[in-house]
């Protein structure tokens, strides 16, 4: 699943991406410059509170979305 948020003309990406080894989870977050952090969780659980708690956040931070977008 990928989101986008934009906020004065920027473009931020989240994306869930589930691992190929094990039944582990990764949430990557691109920046606008390009950089990417990515959090690693074991369980869906975790990741869904992990994603509400980043949603609000960047929300709070003057970012709008999520957005998707058709590819």
């Amino acid at each position: 699943m990928i989101w986008f948020y934009e906020r004065q003309g920027e473009h931020l990406r989240c994306e869930i991406r589930q691992q190929l080894e094990g039944d582990r989870f990764a949430l990557v977050v691109t920046m606008p410059d390009g950089t990417e952090r990515v959090e690693l969780f074991d369980d869906s659980s975790t990741l869904n509170r992990r994603s509400v708690e980043l949603e609000r956040l960047l929300r709070d931070k003057g970012w709008g979305g999520p957005f998707a977008r058709d590819f």
